[in-house]
């Protein structure tokens, strides 16, 4: 399933910071984990609750096909970061410390209170936007109460981030497609049946 994924060299920003391009036979790697509409928590927000930001944090409840395929990820791009480090970091790691660096794409809790998540990147201005969808396939704008919708999403994992000893995936939400919750009132179908039975 990956084995036409491969990383770049590492690339250090004028910030300092640290990644290595993530390409499927020379392409951007996009995907689609999951075909049945999955809830999202928390409306999208930074960390600071900056609200002029347009980067934000997305983090969707995942369901059994998302687990399935970033479980299956992450144990992929752990033998891949041991196979490559010293190419990638210019020395030898063991798998211990590959281990103890790497952050799954997958946030769960310790007690198992809360389903797992999965964080993404959304970006809502500029070159790399994200587009929201109907399930009619029509353009539509972001939600309102996120509360209140599913969705769909589409995926790219951009690059890998390292950070001292610490290292994960840059996963950009690029496309959602948004399935609204019914709004009308519970009690309209109730209140029909009652005046067809009283007649």
């Amino acid at each position: 399933m990956f084995s036409t994924l491969a990383l770049a060299e590492q690339v250090t920003s004028a910030r300092g910071a640290k990644t290595c391009q993530l390409t499927k036979a020379g392409k951007k790697v996009q995907l689609q984990p999951t075909l049945i509409p999955v809830t999202v928590p928390f409306a999208p927000s930074t960390f600071d609750k900056d609200e002029t930001a347009t980067r934000l944090t997305l983090e969707l409840r995942c369901n059994a096909p998302i687990l399935a395929h970033f479980d299956a990820f992450d144990l992929w791009a752990k033998g891949y970061l041991l196979e490559h480090s010293m190419r990638l970091f210019k020395k030898q790691l063991t798998e211990a410390q590959v281990q103890e660096g790497y952050h799954p794409c997958v946030k769960r809790h310790a007690d198992g209170t809360y389903e797992p998540l999965l964080r993404c990147k959304l970006v809502t201005k500029g070159r790399r936007e994200i587009s929201y969808w109907t399930p009619e396939g029509n353009r539509r704008e972001a939600p309102e109460d996120w509360r209140r919708v599913t969705v769909i999403p589409q995926l790219e994992v951009t690059n890998l981030w390292m950070m001292s000893r610490e290292l994960g995936w840059v996963i950009q939400c690029v496309a959602l497609k948004v399935f609204e919750d019914s709004v009308e009132c519970p009690f309209a179908v109730a209140e029909e049946e009652s005046e067809s039975m009283d007649q």
